[in-house]
Formats: structure tokens, sequence, C-alpha cells
């Protein structure tokens, strides 16, 4: 022993103990937890050099970069399970409480299940603060006692988003080009300006502002808008607000309504309101704000902020928001509060997608509500995009 050696008995029992090693988890039924760690595992495929990509113009691109995503992020993964980090974040659990219960309370008055046991009528929610950009609350599905994961919508799920997709898509960009609140615009007829080679341009309807265009939702001044400023530089807006799912059948006239290949995430249009209100400033949805390695050292850095939209035109378009909370598409929810909200609502065909995008001076938020079965994930063969767990529908 004074040499530095173990006794025999010491050994003897040192070989006989039995190691026992313990396997990180593979699933979390937290819907924080979950976002936590997808936004975790991202930062690291940034910081390993992936190059994110946005807006794809042909279909091979984007399935090549969708392998290319899936294989580096399973590696992310691996490295944060295994590398000993310590991930601090915005998710406040008052707040998350909060917003579990409303989307909970707001579905309560349907109890039907689907075959796999979870509530068929279905909900998710981004909560973003709108002083530090953070996400601060994010529910993926109604609460509900279940032995396996459960997907989280919030980031995973993408679902057309209706008229919700305007403001962003269409009006703030058409502002950009020279448009006002107070432009006069038509509610042209979209059946019409479907037909082919009917020059869109020159449809006419009910003339009225742009303004009261939104506030009432009307399809056809949107079509017609969107055609004048062009898909092209519509979609730009939302590529710089990183919507991962943007592909070549998107860059047409019917994404002015909603009408994607794919859709959009909670995630994703809380991030774009956020920016309205944050005079045109894209900041990442993120809940991220420390990220320890192994050494206690703090790796994690802020990415800078985009400018996407200007700082006028993005007031203007808060402002004609706060008309579709008052007295528009959005007056039916009954805001009563002294603090201002805008918003916009957003529906798809047959009711089977259901959005609110609203905004206070506070927080952002974005509700979707609707089927996980009635309107299938659109993949047409291509794998998802940024997988998560369970992967993205």
């Amino acid at each position: 022993m004074e040499c530095g050696f173990i006794s025999r008995e010491e050994y003897e029992e040192a070989v006989a103990e039995e190691i026992v090693v313990t396997r990180p988890p593979t699933e979390f039924k937290n819907y924080q937890t979950t976002y936590a760690i997808d936004c975790a595992v991202r930062y690291l495929m940034e910081q390993d050099g992936f190059e994110f990509q946005y807006g794809f113009r042909t279909d091979e691109a984007y399935r090549e970069y969708t392998a290319k995503y899936n294989e580096s992020y399973d590696a992310a993964r691996y490295k944060l399970y295994t590398g000993g980090y310590k991930i601090y974040t915005s998710l406040e659990p008052g707040l998350q409480t909060v917003l579990q219960q409303a989307v909970d309370e707001g579905l309560s008055f349907s109890d039907e299940v689907a075959e796999s046991g979870i509530y068929a009528l279905q909900g998710a929610a981004t909560a973003i603060d709108n002083e530090t950009g953070k996400v601060v609350a994010i529910v993926g599905g109604r609460d509900q006692e279940v032995t396996t994961y459960t997907l989280n919508r919030a980031f995973q799920s993408f679902r057309q988003p209706g008229s919700a997709i305007k403001p962003i898509l269409v009006y703030a960009p058409a502002l950009e080009k020279g448009y006002t609140s107070n432009s006069v615009v038509y509610d042209i007829d979209v059946s019409k300006a479907k037909e082919s080679g009917v020059d869109v341009l020159t449809l006419t309807g009910p003339a009225m502002s742009l303004r009261n265009g939104v506030e009432r939702s009307r399809n056809g001044v949107a079509w017609s808008v969107y055609v004048d400023i062009t898909p092209e530089y519509g979609m730009s807006f939302l590529t710089k607000m990183r919507f991962d799912n943007i592909v070549p059948g998107d860059y047409y006239p019917a994404t002015a309504l909603g009408g994607f290949t794919y859709g959009a995430t909670t995630e994703e249009m809380a991030g774009a309101y956020a920016t309205l209100v944050n005079g045109g400033l894209y900041r990442n949805p993120t809940c991220l704000v420390s990220m320890l390695d192994k050494n206690g050292s703090d790796i994690y850095r802020e990415a800078e902020e985009t400018r996407v939209y200007s700082e006028d035109k993005s007031m203007v378009m808060v402002d004609i928001l706060k008309g579709v909370v008052s007295h528009g598409t959005a007056a039916g929810m009954g805001w009563r509060s002294e603090i201002e909200a805008a918003g916009k609502t957003g529906t798809t065909n047959d009711g089977k997608d259901g959005w609110f995008c609203g905004m206070t001076p506070y927080y952002t938020i974005s509700v979707w509500v609707g089927y996980d079965q009635p309107d299938p994930p659109r993949r047409s063969g291509a794998p998802p995009i940024r997988p998560g767990y369970g992967n993205r529908p």
C-alpha cells in the first residue's frame, strides 16, 4: 500500500464490479425539452460549418440539401448527447403553463382520439418575447398522458398557413415596392385569375384600400397584389427569415393565399411576425441563451439580426394589422385589453388548418389548430428537413 499498489482483495472487488453504461435518452415527451435540444443541435451544426440554405429553385437541389442536412443533424445530435454540454434557455415555466392551458382549454370541446390514442384535434403555438427575440414558450400539442413520444408540432409540423401568410409575403413586401395603406386595390375573381392566358393585372373587381383588403382578408386583393410584385420578390422575404421548406412549386401566385407545397411551422410564423414588431429586423427564433461545453466554456454566440423590411414599412404593416383585431377578421376573438394588439387570421380549404398570428408590444404568438390526418403532410418522396425528434412530417 505504501508503494501505491492496491491489495489483492481490492483488485478482485474491482474486477467483479458490474459496469452499467447508461445510454443518453432518445425520446422526450416534454415540448420544452424537445425544442431546446433541437435548437442546440442546430447551433452545433452551424458551429461545425454546416451551411443552411433556404429557397430552393430545383427539386434536385432540395433533395440533395435534405440528405446533407439529415446527416449533419444526426452527427450534431450525437455530439450533443455525448459531449457533456449544459444548455440554458429562455423558456419560462410560468408562460409555458399559460400557453399550454390556453391550447388545452381552447380545444377541450373535442375529445375525439385517433387510432394512435392521441387527440385527433390538435394545436400548436410559439410565443416570442419581443424585447429579446427569444422563444419563451412553445406548445407542440394538447397535453395528454402518453407512453410514447408525442410530435412537437410547433417546430416539426409544416402546415398550410392560409391567409396568415399574407402580411409577411404579400403586403409588407408590397409596401416596400411603393404601395401604401391607402393604395386602391381590386378584389379580383381568383377563379378567373387562375385561367390559362389571363393577364391578372388587367382584371378588376370591387375597389378598396389596401388596408381594407387586409382587414377583410380579401383573397382577390392578395392575389392581384402578389402578381404585381411577383412571387419571386415576395418569396425572397420568407427565405431571408429562414423558412425551411420553400421549394420550386412555391414560386407561384397561389402562395399568396397560403397554398404552399409543404407549409410553415408556428415557430417560423412567430419569428416572421416578431420581425414586423422589431422594425423589420429578423432574429432567428431560438430558446438558447447559453451553452457550456464540458470544460465550462460558453460557446454560444448570438446570431446577427438581418434586415428584412424597412422600419417605417414594418410599422405601417403593424398598424394595418391592428385593424384586423379591432374590426377585421379577428374582431370575433373580442380583444378588450388596454394593451394594443395586432394580428392576422388564416384558414385553409375546408377549414383543415386554422391560424392566428398576433402581437402586442410585449409578445408575439403564432397558433395553429387542425387535424394531423385529414390534411396529410406533403412530401412527394422527399425526406423532411430539420428532423428533430420523430422527424418533421
